[in-house]
Order: C-alpha cells, then sequence, then structure tokens
C-alpha cells in the first residue's frame, strides 16, 4: 500500500539529525554496541549498511526513481535527505561522517495491518564530532524537543511543524534509535537492559555465520518468519495456508543490494534453519523448452526443475491436515505403483491472471516416464477413494486431449506433501510427455487453446523480458508476473491495502516483474531475487472505490453521528451513534460494543468528554431536546443526572472550562431564544438565569478567550444579532450588533494578537461576508456574486475550528471558494438541501464533503476538485474523517441504516 509509509531513508534523514543532537550533548561513550542487539526478533527484515549515502545516491539515480517519486511518501524521503546534506554544508560532509558507521532499518508490525520502522545508527569511538556540532546548530526553525524517561533511559520526542508524526528517538551507549513509533524504542532500551532476552542478532545467529558484517551498498537480512507476517498483514485473510508454511520452514537469507539496467537486484544466499536439507540440484530440462508451455496469461509461476522427484518431499507443509482413507489409497494405488518413481523432478506450477471476486485458475505440469501408464493409474484412483467412477458425462475430449477428474479435494497437496493446495477437484490429461492438472475444466481448456495458438512465453516477442528472468542453473524459480497478478492482488489484500493499490497501480506496476532463482551449493544456497522494471507511459488513476474495512450492524437503524472521541487509556478514537429507538452506543474504533444506554429522545448536541470526578477518567456530555446527559465508560448515568431546564426545550450546548481547571459550565440555548449557563450540579449561574435574546440560535454557544479582549461569551442568532457577553452575563460591546442579515451558516473565530485585529467572520444568507472585531467594531463586508435569488450561503470551518471555506449553493451546481474569495472548484449537483463539511490535517491534506440527505449520497473532495470516491458513500448524516500519518491514509467514518462502517483512503 503505500509501501511503508515511512521508507528506510525518510527515518535515516530526521532520526539522524536528532540523533545527533543528543549524541552530542552526551559526555562520553560507554563502548561500542552492535545495533542489531537491541532489533526485536519479531522484525519482518533488517537493511544493514556502512554506506548508507551512497546506497540513497545509486537508487534515486536510477531511472525507476522518477517514477517511485509519485508517491508522496518516496518524494518526502527524498526532499528531508536534501535538507539534511545542506545542514551539514554539502561538499560530502553527509558521506564522510556516516561512512563507516554501521546503520540498520528494521521493519516491524505494529498493528494488524500497519508497519513501521525501527532506526538504529551506530556510531564508532572518535565519530566526526563537527558533523554533529553542525546538526545541533541547525535544527530546523519551530521544532520543539520533550524528555521523558523509560527504564531510566532519557528517551526524546521532536516535534516539527514539517513532521506528521513526532519522532521518539533515545541513545543507548553508542547507538541512536529512533522510530516514528515510540513504542519500538521503547523495546530497544528493553533489550538494551535485559540482554538475556532474544533479539534479532541472537534468533538469527546463522545470518551473522555466514555474513558477520555488511558489505557493498548494504545487505538485506531476512527470514520467513518475518516476512510471512508482512504477507500476512497485507491479506485480508488471516489463515493464509502457504504463509503459513513458508513461515514454518524457516528460511533465511543474507542479500547484497545491486542496481543494474532495468533492474534491483538482492543477490546473495538462503539456507534453512535448524538443520533441515534441502537439495537444489537442477535436472536437464532446457529454459526453452519449459517456457513454451508457460501461457502469457501466467501472473505467477513456481518452477522445480530438480534431478529427481524425491527432492521434493523435502519442502514439506505441516499445517496440511491429509484425510488418511486419501494418503492410504495415494500409497496403496499410486505410489507402490512406482508413480512418484517415474516423475522426472520437473514440475511447473502456475496460477493465471483472474479477474477480481473470482476463483484462482491453477495449472500443473508434471514431466514423468511413462505417460499413459501414469494416466491409467490416476483414472483408477478414484475407485479406491469411494468417488464415483468417471462417467462419459465427466469425460472430455478437447483439443484431442481425453481429460477426466479426480474428484478427492486437494489431491495434488496429499500427493505432495501439502503443497499446491487450492484443488476442490483436479482435471488432467496428458501433453507431450507431461501430467496436467487444473482445479477447473475451464482453466485446462484455457491451458490447451494458448499452447496450440502459440500464446507462451517461449513464442510470444512482448514476453521476452519475463521469459529471460528464468535461470537455466536454478533448481527452483519464482516469478511474478506484476500487472498480470494485480486484480488477484487486489482481491486477497486488506481492505485499506487494497485501496492504496488501486490508487497506485500506475506507479506500483512500474516494477513489473519481480523473480527468485536458487542454485544448489551444499548448506547455502545461492540467490537472487530481481525487480525489473518498465517505465512505459502512464495513465492517471481517475478515482478510487473505496473499500469497506470495518462494518458494526445494530438491530435497528442509526439516526445520529459518528462523533469521535477519544479513549482516556490508550488514547486510540471510539465512536458514538445512536438508533431510531434512542438507545446510545460507544464503539471501539475495532468496532466493538463498549455499552448501550436508553435515552428519552435524540440528540442534538455534540459529544464533548468531561473528567466530572478530576481522576483523569471521562465521562460523555451531550444534550436531548429535554435532557443533559453525563455517561460514565461503563455506561452508567452519573447520579443526579439528566439534568432538566423545566419548561423549556433544548436546542444548542456547549462546554465551557474557563481555566482548564475541570470546573465545567454548561452553555445552553433553548427555543425560547434563551442563554442557560449552569454548573455541573445543574445550578443556573448568576446574570444567566437565564439571558434572552431577539431570536433562535444559530450555532451554539461559546465561550472565546481573546488577546487583549479577554473572555467573552459569544451567541449568534438566526435574525443576524451577535452577542458579546462577559463571564457575569452582562451585554457588552454594544451587543447586539447587527449582522445586516438574516444567517444560517457558521462562523469562525481569526485570532491575530490583539482585540482590534482578531475577529469573527461570517457569511450572511443573501451571501454577504461579515468581519467584526473583538471591540466590536466592524471591519468588512463583501458581497459574493449571487446567481439568482435562491442561492444559499455557507461558511464551513475545519474539524479544528481553524480553517474555512465559503461555499455557494445553486439549485444545480456548488461552488468552493477560499478565504480570498478565489474558486477553489465547481461542481455540478442538482439538489435543493446539502450539508457541507471541512476536515484539514496540513496544507495538502484536505478533505471536503458534501452531503445529499435526500438521495442519501455522501461526496469527497480534495481542494482541487479532484473527486476521491468514484462512488457515493451512501448515508444521509455527517461523518467523521481521521488522518492516519502512519499508514498515510483517511480513515472515514459513516452510518448507513443499520451499520457503522469505515472506509479507507490512502492518499
Amino acid at each position: 500500500m503505500r509501501i511503508i509509509k515511512q521508507i528506510l531513508v525518510s527515518l535515516l534523514v530526521v532520526s539522524v539529525l536528532v540523533g545527533g543532537y543528543f549524541f552530542y550533548h552526551s559526555s562520553y561513550w560507554k563502548g561500542e554496541k552492535n545495533a542489531l542487539e537491541i532489533v526485536s526478533p519479531d522484525a519482518i527484515f533488517v537493511f544493514e549498511t556502512q554506506e548508507p549515502v551512497m546506497a540513497w545516491n545509486q537508487l534515486v539515480s536510477q531511472p525507476i526513481w522518477n517514477r517511485l517519486t509519485e508517491l508522496p511518501s518516496v518524494k518526502n524521503a527524498e526532499s528531508q535527505l536534501v535538507s539534511l546534506d545542506s545542514l551539514v554544508g554539502r561538499s560530502g560532509n553527509l558521506d564522510r561522517s556516516l561512512k563507516g558507521n554501521q546503520f540498520v532499518a528494521s521493519l516491524h508490525a505494529v498493528g494488524r495491518d500497519e508497519f513501521d520502522f525501527l532506526f538504529t545508527l551506530s556510531f564508532k569511538n572518535g565519530s566526526d564530532q563537527e558533523f554533529i556540532s553542525s546538526l545541533e546548530k541547525n535544527l530546523p526553525d519551530l521544532s520543539q524537543i520533550t524528555r521523558r524517561s523509560y527504564s531510566q533511559i532519557p528517551v526524546y520526542e521532536l516535534q516539527n511543524v514539517n513532521l506528521e508524526r513526532n519522532l521518539t528517538y533515545a541513545k543507548i551507549e553508542n547507538i541512536i534509535v529512533a522510530s516514528y513509533t515510540s513504542f519500538l524504542v521503547e523495546e530497544a532500551i528493553r533489550l538494551y537492559q535485559n540482554s538475556s532476552e532474544p533479539n534479532f542478532k541472537s534468533v538469527n545467529k546463522e545470518l551473522f555465520e555466514k555474513l558477520p558484517m555488511a558489505k557493498g551498498l548494504g545487505v538485506f537480512r531476512l527470514a520467513s518468519s518475518g516476512l510471512s507476517k508482512l504477507v500476512a498483514g497485507i491479506s485480508r485473510n488471516e489463515n493464509l495456508n502457504l504463509v503459513t508454511q513458508f513461515a514454518k520452514n524457516g528460511l533465511s537469507g543474507n542479500f547484497e543490494l545491486n542496481f543494474s539496467e532495468g533492474k534491483i537486484s538482492l543477490k546473495g544466499a538462503t539456507f534453512f534453519q535448524k538443520g533441515l536439507e534441502v537439495d537444489f540440484t537442477k535436472g536437464n530440462r532446457g529454459i526453452k523448452e519449459v517456457s513454451n508451455f508457460i501461457p502469457n496469461r501466467t501472473s505467477v509461476l513456481f518452477r522445480y526443475n530438480l534431478e529427481s522427484a524425491a527432492q521434493l518431499a523435502a519442502f514439506t507443509n505441516e499445517d496440511f491436515q491429509a484425510k488418511s482413507t486419501v494418503s492410504g489409497e495415494i500409497e496403496k494405488n499410486l505410489i507402490q505403483k512406482d508413480f512418484l518413481k517415474k516423475l522426472t523432478g520437473d514440475l511447473t506450477f502456475m496460477i493465471f491472471e483472474t479477474p477480481a471476486n473470482q476463483e484462482e485458475d491453477k495449472v500443473m505440469l508434471i514431466q514423468t516416464d511413462g505417460l499413459d501408464a501414469q494416466l491409467s493409474l490416476l483414472k483408477n484412483f478414484n475407485d479406491g477413494v469411494g468417488n464415483e467412477a468417471p462417467s462419459s458425462e465427466l469425460l472430455d475430449v478437447y483439443q484431442g486431449k481425453e481429460i477426466f477428474v479426480i474428484a478427492t479435494e486437494d489431491f495434488p497437496a496429499h500427493l505432495f506433501d501439502g503443497k499446491f493446495r487450492g484443488f476442490s477437484e483436479t482435471y488432467i490429461t496428458g501433453f507431450d510427455g507431461m501430467l496436467v492438472f487444473a482445479n477447473n475444466i475451464k482453466s485446462l481448456r484455457v491451458f490447451l487453446d494458448d499452447i496450440a495458438a502459440d500464446n507462451t512465453w517461449g513464442k510470444s516477442l512482448q514476453q521476452k523480458r519475463i521469459a529471460g528472468t528464468l535461470d537455466s542453473t536454478s533448481g527452483f524459480n519464482f516469478v511474478i508476473n506484476v500487472p498480470r497478478m494485480w486484480s488477484g492482488l487486489e482481491n486477497i489484500s486488506s481492505p485499506n491495502w487494497k485501496v492504496f493499490l488501486q490508487k497506485y497501480a500506475p506507479q506500483l506496476k512500474s516494477l513489473d516483474i519481480l523473480s527468485i532463482g536458487v542454485v544448489e551449493g551444499g548448506d547455502v544456497h545461492k540467490t537472487n531475487i530481481d525487480f525489473s522494471y518498465s517505465l512505459r507511459p502512464i495513465k492517471a488513476v481517475s478515482g478510487v472505490v473505496l473499500t469497506e474495512n470495518k462494518v458494526v450492524r445494530f438491530r435497528d437503524n442509526l439516526i445520529y453521528g459518528p462523533k469521535a472521541i477519544q479513549n482516556f487509556n490508550d488514547r486510540s478514537a471510539e465512536f458514538v451513534v445512536q438508533d431510531e429507538n434512542n438507545q446510545v452506543h460507544l464503539l471501539t474504533g475495532e468496532g466493538e460494543i463498549v455499552f448501550s444506554q436508553a435515552l428519552d429522545g435524540v440528540i442534538i448536541s455534540d459529544i464533548f468528554q468531561v473528567d466530572f470526578y478530576k481522576n483523569g477518567k471521562l465521562q460523555l456530555l451531550f444534550a436531548t431536546q429535554k435532557m443533559i446527559y453525563i455517561i460514565d465508560r461503563l455506561g452508567g448515568i452519573l447520579p443526579n443526572y439528566p439534568l432538566e431546564i423545566a419548561g423549556r426545550n433544548i436546542t444548542h450546548l456547549n462546554l465551557v472550562d474557563y481555566d482548564n481547571n475541570r470546573d465545567y459550565r454548561f452553555f445552553v440555548g433553548t427555543d425560547q431564544a434563551e442563554l442557560y449557563l449552569i454548573n455541573k450540579n445543574g445550578d443556573a449561574l448568576e446574570g444567566w438565569d437565564p439571558q434572552v435574546i431577539s431570536s433562535n440560535l444559530v450555532v451554539k454557544p461559546a465561550h472565546h478567550r481573546i488577546a487583549g479582549a479577554g473572555d467573552q461569551m459569544l451567541a449568534l442568532n438566526t435574525q443576524g444579532d451577535l452577542y458579546f457577553f462577559n463571564r457575569r452575563g452582562e451585554k457588552v460591546l454594544d451587543s447586539p450588533i447587527k449582522i445586516g442579515g438574516s444567517l444560517n451558516s457558521d462562523y469562525i473565530i481569526v485570532q491575530r494578537g490583539s482585540a482590534s485585529s482578531s475577529r469573527l467572520v461570517t457569511v450572511t444568507e443573501d451571501g454577504e461576508v461579515v468581519n467584526i472585531n473583538f471591540r466590536g467594531e466592524m471591519g468588512y463586508r463583501n458581497q459574493l456574486m449571487r446567481p439568482d435569488k435562491e442561492s444559499q450561503f455557507y461558511l464551513v470551518k475545519d474539524q479544528k475550528e481553524d480553517r474555512f471555506v465559503l461555499v455557494v449553493h445553486e439549485f444545480n451546481k456548488i461552488t468552493i471558494m477560499n478565504t480570498e474569495y478565489e474558486e477553489l472548484f465547481s461542481y455540478n449537483i442538482f439538489s435543493e438541501e446539502l450539508e457541507f463539511q471541512f476536515f484539514s490535517f496540513g496544507s495538502d491534506k484536505n478533505i471536503f464533503v458534501v452531503i445529499d440527505p435526500i438521495q442519501q449520497f455522501t461526496y469527497l473532495f480534495s481542494l482541487n476538485g479532484e473527486l476521491l470516491n468514484s462512488l457515493p458513500i451512501s448515508t444521509k448524516n455527517q461523518i467523521e474523517v481521521k488522518y492516519s500519518s502512519s499508514q498515510n491514509e483517511y480513515r472515514i467514518y459513516v452510518i448507513s441504516e443499520n451499520e457503522f462502517v469505515e472506509y479507507r483512503l490512502p492518499i
């Protein structure tokens, strides 16, 4: 997906910067420690180098780099490294300072389908102090470093306006350790302090026995157990048999990074842990010959070119539960009759390009001696396992080849020790000295058609590149044709990875071939991993179909929410919804219901969190038309609640905490154009029992503390009157101030450091933008273009109440403008009733939301007018949007009928 949101070099840039700052302030070195000794054994992989700058320079010089920088995270990494180089004075200072010091980047799972890097840099004694000093003197502007302790080790967090997340870092002896995920740094500290606990180096001893130190541009150290976690995290299926088998085989390897024309290569050696011996001695069949039988529609290829079939037995799937009856019949009717002995060891397993949401087509080619006798043994196999004998209806003749079926589930897996699963039935024919197994009749017919039409790798000029990836010296080859397997990859991917793959498919498909070749070498097997790329012109993705990531279904339809709150224990996002029977529900971010509680009516306010007992535990505050509720974490209504304002219907509620000391006030508006300010015991405060205004509120009343003006209690009503009160309920600034027209829009406070320069901005129903400062003076008025007298105007502020846009709604069109009244974009939409939301997470991360409650459609736009969801979301309620910096994606939460739904949208 985002491939990994903060890639290797992005972490290098920032962590070296702040790590250098900390290093410079340490008084002395306590000795040298290997950076890999503080890396968790659960690492998916590690990259180790003593030439980080050289590796980076060679990477960016590759032709593929310009294509990769179209991914935002890659572009960000490039700009950060350029900034770092300028900080240390250029002229090779960065390379000289890092050269020869051990740098390790390790990838770790930090959630079910999320990953992040731990970055470690081990300095040798006498490292260049001038370099460290230059970093200290040139720390970025608008940076803030905070300090805390973990197990008595100082831990620092760098905050900077240019960083989407805080960077956590620490110094452990001679090692700087950093990550955007703080618990990875804390885990490194724990491993340092508990040397008896396993770490990546101690668990993978064989990696370092074979190659003690990194060489060349750097070495990837991989273990199958770690890589399986990466695949499992990307997949929506938690029980991947192939991945589990791969992990248990205990395969490890060291791979040196290399670049060549059209390729990024990892060259090295693999070996099996736990003493497992596997023989990859190759057979005699040539590459050209086998490529003539690989259809162009092949997306994934496994090829075993071994000296004998017995070598295949070393690869077993311990998770496969064979049926004893089937295994017994195979032993009696096939193995004892020399079926396996007549196989040559040349086996090709292919997965064809598959349309989305369809079963994969799989074909196996097994070279054998005595093909007719082998086919006869297989035809007779059904009788022994109790399958119905093949009748004329089960036989087929296609392209002159007789086809029959063995109706035993996973027959190839029973025959080959758990390998090659996914055959509910096995359709069989013979062809050119080979047994051909397929998992359905269609795939077998397609295979025969392609051979007849010479539509194969060996006979197609267009497939010359991919055919060339087959290594004639290898006993095993694995090849992925990336464009052809793309829909299948999307189909098995988890929802958030699926959307990422959709959005960046053109860029990612440029890396169009992945190939692996293994050559026999005793206990170590020479292995090459190549990522071949093509730079053909690409077309931009026009839109992404949002995929449901989580769905929670309720018995009754939902009418309120979702409203996001924060869990006070772990700061995770939680959500409040209400159903049509007035039950309010709290859900965790994982979709689990924390509590359900009956209310007297529909919630009409926002959801506020209060620390009622001042003990760090938060409760929920909200109002219905008749009552004010406070509910605790377990769903219990607090004593003496709910509160009622006798004889009044509540229209608005806001929370006031003047000095952030949890002495709460509740600012309440009623349908009688009244303002109440009450304490948390329900007592109306002096001067607020109540205050009467000229018409009902258009938005909730609020408290604002303005420099030079102090505490201001604001109320803006539908008649266009703006009231300023002090805390005692006394009108100030000659209130009310006449806006000059009726209102149905929100306002925003723009603070500029003084009462005269700070201002309130809103827009009237007639389209006049009004600006009033906190001396009660009208700043300016600006009439927006009014296409017709039915046009509606809105000021829409973001979730932080920091930025805003202006909206002109005509019957068949909306126009969105910035604060300078410049059109950002327009969109044709036919609806008399629309609602708008604006979410901003930085200058380049904005979502404008258009809700059509009549059709129950919701559209998401960037501020340049790009429609982010090609199909509208089905909802009539306002939505919640969160930005995940670790995933570099938006998380979108909606309610639709009786469902709470989470969508994910990569940036």
